[in-house]
């Protein structure tokens, strides 16, 4: 029997050129414009000197884990002197990839709200940042968990890790979907099926940061120190309490340092801890959850996701990349609130960033208008992360049990 061919309706084809259209508007006006693509710069010096430099092939990214010199050397590829059109080129040519994936394995509307998110919330940073990369990692390994080849996700989820280190906080929530496939009493002995998934896991992530040590004995461990020293960034969710505080008399000042801009203040070390706490205790949560059979392994990934960008001391417009695709899996459509999130992300960056004059290496002044659009922002991306929880299924249909499965 013949496979009917793949086809997308006239609406579909609408949407997905309007995205591009609005992503090569920005790649032309805004990252092509002074201040627009300090991170292409920046890639492109990692790519540079690891592959090019008087320490080729011992010189790694000093905030990112080894793989991503893999997306940080597509700055080089072709050697063009415009490395900003070469890279976002790549970018949008993944980005296209994608949403047809998306279209076939999902929905067509599914693809169209993917782009019209990703174009509405990360105009700035959808071809000028790598996280597209390890978003479609993590893509793959939702795909493959419900085609429930786990082989295929623990090896999908290290990439990602070793990318990016947010997929190491989705680790649980597949392990708990892989034991709930497997059958079997829950607190029963692990079957060898899931320990050797969680092996398979454990040493590609070890293995990615022993190369690291073997290249670069002194910073290996550069991207969780790295990560560890930052202050909060301006931002993220403590950020926005951390500036509420100055309202009612507490010390609070501008900070830029880490290649961000960020804000310090009496309480902000109070804040951190509470931030980390929160991510501890919304992950562990989920976690519970998911096992007792509470939610389903869709909203489980999507809100452990969501739970480490509104708890973390940084929240970089483009860590919203990692969200938008897979919250379109779970609600199958568009959602208001998240158009509002996305609408106000970009008002953040790059709009109200250009509006306040927040380039380049100088001491910043935060104007309170800009200090009260982000806090905006965040509340309503957490008021989203609530309600998202609230509108899902309750749980998911038994799985497809695994007989006689390795892994």
């Amino acid at each position: 029997m013949t496979a009917k061919p793949f086809s997308l309706p006239g609406r579909t084809w609408t949407v997905l050129a309007v995205v591009v259209a609005t992503l090569l508007g920005s790649l032309v006006f805004y990252l092509h414009s002074p201040w627009g693509h300090g991170d292409v710069d920046l890639y492109r010096r990692y790519a540079r000197a690891f592959w090019l430099g008087p320490h080729a092939f011992h010189s790694l990214p000093a905030e990112y884990p080894i793989l991503s010199l893999l997306p940080f050397s597509l700055t080089l590829l072709p050697p063009l002197p415009d490395d900003v059109t070469v890279y976002g080129l790549w970018m949008l040519l993944l980005l296209i990839v994608g949403l047809l994936a998306v279209a076939r394995r999902e929905a067509p509307r599914v693809a169209e709200t993917c782009g019209v998110y990703l174009a509405l919330g990360g105009f700035g940073t959808v071809l000028g940042r790598f996280d597209l990369v390890p978003a479609a990692v993590v893509a793959g390994a939702w795909w493959a968990v419900r085609d429930r080849r786990f082989v295929l996700a623990y090896t999908l989820l290290a990439a990602g890790t070793l990318l990016k280190l947010y997929p190491l906080f989705l680790l649980p929530v597949v392990v708990i979907e892989h034991r709930r496939c497997l059958g079997g009493p829950i607190r029963s002995r692990p079957p060898r099926a899931l320990v050797g998934g969680v092996a398979l896991y454990a040493g590609a992530v070890a293995a990615g940061f022993a190369v690291a040590w073997l290249l670069a004995p002194g910073s290996w461990l550069d991207p969780i120190l790295y990560e560890r020293a930052r202050p909060l960034q301006v931002e993220s969710v403590p950020a926005s309490l951390l500036w509420l505080s100055g309202l009612i008399g507490f010390s609070v000042r501008p900070d830029h340092s880490f290649h961000s801009y960020n804000l310090v203040g009496t309480l902000a070390g109070p804040l951190s801890a509470l931030s980390l706490l929160a991510l501890a205790a919304g992950c562990l949560s989920t976690y519970w959850r998911q096992a007792r059979g509470r939610i389903g392994f869709g909203p489980a990934l999507v809100l452990s996701l969501l739970v480490v960008i509104c708890t973390s001391r940084v929240l970089s417009p483009q860590y919203l990349i990692w969200a938008l695709p897979l919250v379109a899996f779970l609600e199958r459509g568009h959602r208001r609130r998240w158009l509002g999130v996305c609408a106000l992300t970009t008002a953040v960056f790059p709009f109200g960033y250009e509006l306040s004059s927040l380039h380049g290496t100088g001491a910043p002044a935060y104007p309170e208008p800009f200090l009260a659009l982000i806090a905006a922002r965040n509340a309503l991306l957490v008021a989203s992360t609530v309600g998202l929880l609230r509108s899902v299924p309750a749980a998911e249909p038994e799985p497809r049990r695994l007989v006689g499965s390795v892994l």
